[in-house]
């Protein structure tokens, strides 16, 4: 019976990506590798011994870890208490491929409720998204720079995981952090690295909210700048900020 630590199980609007505005239940798995310097979830890093169960009457708090069935009733309970019908599950993090076994089989089981799956990832591992890619509907991975980046430099393991998605994901894209810290000569390499593996991708630039380490936003200048040397990589690319946190949600 596998198991994985949660940090929250909430009901909220999909506030990134190519879905963002959408009511979606967020099942949020503890556990994560890396630092980016904009992080604004800090809370997920390690495995806490309870996790939040978000009710329209309260919190709860549960024991860490759960099971593949206490997470599907996680879900259905608070879908139930908000009055809501079986809507897309985003399963998010931290990193959740860090949990990929887990995953093997609460995404088939969701998909068998007839829900939809969208995986938020990092986008790097790619050896363990590789068995997943038959069982979710939406892959959101991330393209991290390095000067966004305390540790690690992911360009080897970005192109795999990339490789994979173009060629076997029906529905995914790419999501970037755009910080003070980004040159338009950093992103630029990074974009041409997409295009030659996946030019049609659907590319969504994130100016950064400022958290952490990053404690000031882009300017204009400085974001329509990135922008339209992206839009000439893709000219579909789309820039979206948070938009829960300018709502003030989850």
């Amino acid at each position: 019976m596998r198991r994985a630590p949660l940090v929250e199980v909430f009901a909220s609007i999909q506030g990134e990506g190519a879905y963002v505005g959408q009511p979606q239940t967020f099942l949020r798995l503890a556990g994560c590798p890396f630092r980016c310097r904009y992080c604004d979830s800090e809370p997920t890093w390690e495995a806490e011994e309870h996790w939040r169960l978000a009710l329209p009457d309260g919190d709860r708090r549960e024991r860490n870890p759960v099971t593949v069935a206490q997470a599907l009733g996680a879900i259905e309970e608070v879908e139930r208490a908000a009055g809501l019908t079986p809507q897309t599950v985003s399963v998010t993090g931290g990193e959740p491929l860090v949990h990929w076994e887990f995953l093997e089989e609460l995404c088939p089981a969701l998909r068998a409720q007839g829900r939809r799956v969208h995986l938020e990832t990092a986008g790097v591992h790619f050896s363990a998204v590789e068995p997943l890619l038959a069982h979710v509907d939406h892959v959101s991975a991330d393209l991290k720079l390095d000067s966004t980046m305390e540790t690690g430099a992911f360009g080897e393991a970005h192109r795999r995981f990339y490789e994979l998605c173009a060629t076997r994901a029906a529905d995914w894209c790419v999501k970037c952090v755009l910080t003070p810290s980004v040159s338009p000569a950093e992103l630029d390499a990074a974009l041409a690295a997409l295009q030659a593996l996946a030019p049609g991708a659907a590319l969504f630039l994130q100016p950064v909210t400022p958290m952490r380490l990053e404690q000031k936003g882009l300017t204009a200048a400085a974001l329509a700048a990135l922008t339209e040397l992206a839009r000439r990589r893709f000219p579909g690319v789309r820039v979206i900020p948070q938009t829960h946190r300018a709502l003030g949600l989850r």
